[in-house]
């Protein structure tokens, strides 16, 4: 936990995706009348809600902000959010509310509590990138965005392109713009669980979703001229090309599973070794004991 006098306090609830973030974080910002600031870039976009696991009207218990904001396929880049979302903070600050930041990309979370200051770099035309290979400029993606380019396959060369440009809008200059200097006091409380646990719930949520109107959603998306395959998101190609019939059901259900498996790996190591948080493994046989771990800490903090 960082402490720094006279600055604002934040708590934190971060980790992998299917964790169950949504239902501790909100019932904890109930409890301390809070707000929630969602970190979640997935939940940022319109009408992209059963694929995304987005919460609904119900499980929202207080305040979500940085909810349903963007289109589908609106271009925004980290810098914009970091705009967006300390202006927000400072507002809540001033009202005197408790401030929850709530998700699981890691980066959005960063770009807020550190100090993060964001160049506009001019954008390379797209004629900078004819005379190299699909895997040539899926390596330059993974070297901007990381989390974008294990999304998105190499062959799919128009969406790697325009992940490169959004990367490129808001680009970070690590070298010489990243300090240890700290905007907020913070409590980082980051939920986990075992391994084969979270991936036995990743697989059944996937399973849910399906179940719940997700390839539905996709087919209104899709008669709304939306492009499918410039959306980011895990999963809604691969329902897409199931509605296409160029994949049947069991293999878009092991697709999207497996990416989605592959992701939360990735974000339990960044969560692990880009932010000293206290990990609390979530007991889901007692979720409420749980609950009561992460209140007593963050009545702690509050009263410091």
């Amino acid at each position: 936990m960082v402490q720094k006098d006279s600055l604002i306090k934040i708590i934190i609830i971060m980790g992998p995706t299917a964790v169950g973030k949504t239902n501790i974080s909100n019932i904890c910002a109930k409890h301390f009348s809070g707000e929630i600031i969602n970190t979640d870039a997935s939940s940022f976009k319109k009408n992209l809600d059963i694929g995304t696991a987005k919460p609904s009207k119900n499980e929202m218990l207080v305040k979500h902000h940085f909810v349903d904001f963007l289109e589908p396929i609106e271009d925004f880049s980290i810098k914009d959010f970091q705009e967006l979302a300390r202006n927000k903070i400072n507002e809540l600050s001033m009202e005197n509310k408790n401030i929850f930041l709530v998700g699981g990309s890691g980066l959005y979370i960063n770009s807020l509590i550190m100090n993060y200051q964001f160049s506009k770099i001019k954008m390379d035309k797209r004629d900078s990138y004819l005379d190299l290979s699909n895997e040539q400029v899926h390596k330059i993606l993974e070297k901007l965005d990381f989390e974008a380019s294990q999304k998105i396959h190499c062959n799919n060369r128009r969406r790697v392109l325009r992940a490169i440009k959004i990367a490129n809008e808001g680009k970070l200059k690590i070298s010489e713009n990243i300090t240890d200097e700290y905007l907020y006091e913070y409590l980082p409380i980051f939920l986990n669980t075992d391994r084969n646990i979270l991936y036995k719930r990743i697989n059944n949520r996937v399973e849910e979703m399906l179940n719940n109107g997700w390839i539905d959603e996709v087919i209104q998306l899709k008669k709304n001229k939306i492009d499918i395959s410039k959306i980011r998101e895990i999963g809604y190609n691969e329902v897409s090309e199931y509605i296409d019939e160029n994949i049947s059901y069991n293999e878009m259900k092991e697709i999207i599973s497996k990416k989605t498996r592959n992701y939360a790996k990735r974000q339990i190591t960044w969560f692990k070794n880009k932010i000293d948080s206290i990990e609390i493994l979530i007991d889901y046989e007692n979720v409420d004991l749980t609950i009561t771990k992460i209140n007593s800490l963050i009545d702690d903090f509050l009263k410091e």
